[in-house]
C-alpha cells in the first residue's frame, strides 16, 4: 500500500528571516549589543515622538481651519496629508540612519584589529557580511513597523488604499536594504569608518535630492532642444528613446516614484501596468513607477551585497 507525499510547508521548506538571524552568532552578537544600551530605545521613542507631534499638528490645523466641520472631502485631504507626512518621516529616518548603521560594520572590525580573528575563525565571509546586515535590517525594521499604527490612522479619515499603504511599506522595506548594503559595500571597500561613512551618506543623498535637481536642471536646460528634436513628431524612435529614459529617472527616485505611482492609482486604477501613448504604439502597458523601483533597487542591492562578500572573502596582500 502506497502512502500519499505529504506537502512540505513553506515554513519548514525554507529557512524564514528570523531562523537566519538566531543561527547567525554575528547577527546575534550585534543585535544584543546594540539592544542592551540605551541608545536604541531612545532612538525609536524620538522617532515615534517627532512622527506624532507631526500627526498633531496635522490634525489641529485641519481642526482651527476648519469652520463648519469635517466634510467627506476635508477628511480624506487629512488622511492623505497624514499618509504622506508618515510615509516622509520614515523615509528621512531611513536616510539618515540606515548609511549609518552599516557604514562601519566592516571598517570598524579592521579598526579595533579584529578583523583577522574573525576572518581565522570558522565563520565564513558571507555569514560576517550576512550578520552584519541582518542586524541592522532587524532595527531598521523595528523603526519602520513600530510607525504602522500611527500611518494606519490615515485610514479613520479616509482617502488612503490598503493598496497605498502596502506599496509604501513594500518601498520602504527595498529602500532600507538597498541603503544598508551600500553602506556595508562601501565599509567593505575602505579601511576607514570616517570615509567610508561619508561614502555612504553621499550614495543615499544622491539618490534622494541629487538626482531630482540633476534632472530638473537638465530639462530645463535642454527643453527647446528636446521640443525641436523629438516632440516635433517626425522622429518616433527619439520620442520612444526619450520616454524611456524620463521614465527611468523617475522610477530610481522615491520621492518622484511615489507621487507617480499614487497618480497612477487615483486617476487610473492602475496598480500595476497602465496603457499609455508611446510613440506609434496607442496601446502600450507601461509599468507603474513602483515596480521599477523595486526591481532596480533589489537589483542594486544583490550587487553590493555580493561585492562586500567577494572584498571580505579574498585574501588581502
Amino acid at each position: 500500500m502506497t502512502q500519499t507525499p505529504v506537502p512540505v510547508p513553506l515554513k519548514t521548506a525554507r529557512r524564514s528571516f528570523w531562523r537566519s538571524v538566531r543561527d547567525n552568532p554575528v547577527a546575534v552578537k550585534e543585535l544584543r549589543s546594540r539592544m542592551r544600551g540605551n541608545r536604541a530605545f531612545i532612538i525609536l521613542s524620538v522617532y515615534l515622538g517627532l512622527i506624532s507631534t507631526l500627526v498633531g499638528f496635522v490634525y489641529f490645523a485641519f481642526i482651527t481651519s476648519s469652520e463648519t466641520g469635517f466634510s467627506p472631502d476635508t477628511r480624506q485631504i487629512m488622511g492623505k496629508t497624514i499618509f504622506g507626512i508618515v510615509v516622509l518621516a520614515q523615509l528621512g529616518m531611513i536616510s539618515f540612519v540606515a548609511p549609518g548603521l552599516t557604514a562601519g560594520a566592516i571598517s570598524t572590525e579592521r579598526e579595533r584589529q579584529t578583523f583577522d580573528l574573525l576572518r581565522t575563525t570558522l565563520l565564513p565571509g558571507r555569514a560576517l557580511v550576512r550578520g552584519k546586515l541582518l542586524s541592522a535590517l532587524v532595527y531598521l525594521f523595528l523603526l519602520l513597523f513600530a510607525a504602522l499604527p500611527l500611518q494606519s490612522i490615515a485610514f479613520l479619515f479616509g482617502g488612503v488604499e490598503l493598496a497605498e499603504l502596502l506599496i509604501s511599506t513594500l518601498m520602504l522595506i527595498v529602500t532600507t536594504v538597498s541603503f544598508c548594503c551600500a553602506g556595508l559595500f562601501f565599509s567593505s571597500i575602505v579601511k576607514r569608518t570616517l570615509p567610508s561613512t561619508v561614502m555612504a551618506y553621499a550614495f543615499s543623498n544622491m539618490l534622494l535630492f541629487g538626482l531630482p535637481f540633476m534632472v530638473l536642471s537638465m530639462l530645463t536646460l535642454l527643453i527647446p532642444l528636446i521640443e525641436q528634436t523629438v516632440f516635433n513628431g517626425s522622429n518616433e524612435i527619439a520620442e520612444v528613446g526619450f520616454m524611456v529614459i524620463a521614465w527611468l529617472l523617475v522610477s530610481v527616485n522615491p520621492f518622484l516614484t511615489a507621487v507617480v505611482s499614487e497618480v497612477f492609482l487615483i486617476e487610473e486604477g492602475a496598480l500595476f501596468f497602465s496603457l499609455q501613448r508611446v510613440g506609434p504604439i496607442s496601446n502600450f502597458p507601461v509599468p507603474s513607477p513602483w515596480l521599477i523601483y523595486c526591481t532596480i533597487f533589489m537589483g542594486i542591492s544583490i550587487i553590493l551585497y555580493q561585492f562586500s562578500v567577494n572584498t571580505v572573502t579574498r585574501k588581502e596582500v
